[in-house]
């Protein structure tokens, strides 16, 4: 299948920068795509995927259509292989990457299209969870993905259906340890970085520094690309750690400190491993669930990954940014979870804010964003004031994480602040 144009193709589905940027996959691809009828395409299986997919029965004759208009056209077939294929059969090649709408082809059946495709997600994740070992029980609960992804659909657009933002990370799924405890879900992976954690001995206080060149804007908040501002350093000798320490409230401070070891010891490094902390659709994020949730990740990741320790819980979520207190009370669950953990400033991301608009923020008019609930509201006030989301980051230590406390690193840290002399 290697003769199959890119070009072509592109222009026949209306997307003439769809395939994800690398044309060595396409041709890949094309040398694998099977001849005959494509596996995601057989109607004889549907209703059984559709039920894996703990979808409803509705599904199967919309699913069925579309199965049909692909199979009619060569070049949209080629570029379903091509999606199937970098994300299912060779998954560390499916993200991160952008996958197009579609809409301008397929219309209302756009968001079908990829459900059709996410069907072949539970066989594999069931065999990749029975090859790492993992009960029943938590594939199940990994499982109600699809339907999570469906919702947000129809919020967005009313129709069933995912969206092609969504449809390329069921990738990480079935390439990394990533499974649903509870509230949350879980994923086990490197570091990226963004601070360095330090800890002191003598009584446990943890201090994060700003990583050497972060740039710094004068809210404290990170800048990339931009003048102004100033730029933050960190340099490590055997007697000292010499940076710029991050407020746990999630704001670096324009303060230089030395930190004498052995006295502190490093924590936290990019490179080394954490558990990513991902909040799937489904509402519901109650304090009470949010710690039962907690309460499982160690126990779970201990017995089943005990060859990969973990240095702290991370998320970077539209939810972490230090401002949300202006736009949320502090007994709501998402302030709530900001003083349960240490924050920190992440690349400035306004298009963090898509989980809930369900379409992009950034460049867009604050007076046409959707408006259908308070939160929206909101929000979209707030950009209508003439500020940008940032969104953040935020981590718990691993003893923190079974018994989470409010506001332990803001007191830390505050007991800091005469002896480092910090603000």
């Amino acid at each position: 299948m290697d003769h199959i144009n890119i070009k072509k193709v592109l222009a026949a589905i209306k997307e003439p920068d769809a395939y994800g940027g690398n044309p060595e996959y396409w041709q890949e691809a094309m040398e694998a795509m099977p001849h005959g009828l494509l596996p995601f395409l057989d109607k004889e299986v549907l209703p059984a995927r559709v039920k894996d997919a703990k979808l409803s029965d509705d599904h199967i004759e919309l699913l069925a259509a579309v199965a049909a208009e692909v199979e009619r056209d060569a070049e949209l077939s080629a570029f379903a292989w091509y999606m199937y294929w970098r994300v299912f059969v060779v998954p560390e090649k499916g993200v991160p990457w952008g996958a197009p709408s579609l809409l301008k082809r397929l219309g209302k059946q756009a968001g079908l299209f990829y459900l059709l495709l996410s069907l072949e997600w539970p066989p594999r994740l069931k065999a990749y969870h029975e090859k790492l070992g993992y009960p029943p029980a938590v594939t199940d609960d990994t499982l109600g993905q699809i339907p999570g992804f469906e919702e947000n659909h129809k919020r967005g657009r009313g129709e069933l259906g995912i969206y092609e933002n969504q449809f390329p990370w069921l990738a990480t799924y079935i390439s990394t340890p990533y499974v649903k405890l509870g509230r949350f879900e879980y994923q086990l992976h490197p570091y990226g970085g963004g601070v360095s954690v330090w800890r002191r001995e003598q009584d446990g206080v943890v201090l994060a520094l700003a990583e050497d060149g972060t740039r710094v804007g004068d809210d404290g908040l990170r800048l990339v690309g931009e003048e102004g501002g100033w730029t933050a350093s960190l340099k490590e000798t055997d007697d000292v750690v010499t940076g710029y320490p991050v407020d746990p409230s999630g704001y670096y401070v324009k303060k230089e400190v030395r930190l004498p070891r052995p006295d502190w010891t490093s924590y936290l490094k990019a490179g080394e491993t954490v558990l990513d902390l991902h909040i799937p659709a489904g509402g519901k994020m109650d304090w009470e669930g949010m710690v039962a949730s907690f309460k499982q990740a160690p126990a779970f990741f201990k017995k089943h990954h005990p060859d990969r320790p973990w240095q702290a819980l991370i998320v970077t979520t539209w939810f972490a940014d230090p401002r949300l207190a202006q736009v949320l009370p502090e007994d709501s669950n998402p302030m709530l979870l900001q003083h349960a953990s240490y924050l920190y400033p992440s690349r400035p991301d306004p298009d963090c804010l898509w989980f809930i608009f369900l379409c992009p923020v950034k460049g867009a008019d604050p007076a046409k964003l959707p408006r259908d609930t308070s939160i929206q509201r909101k929000l979209a006030e707030f950009l209508e004031q003439g500020n940008t989301w940032h969104g953040g980051s935020f981590l718990i230590l691993p003893e923190d994480v079974t018994e989470p406390k409010l506001d332990v690193y803001r007191r830390g840290f505050e007991k800091l602040r005469q002896e480092l002399g910090v603000g």
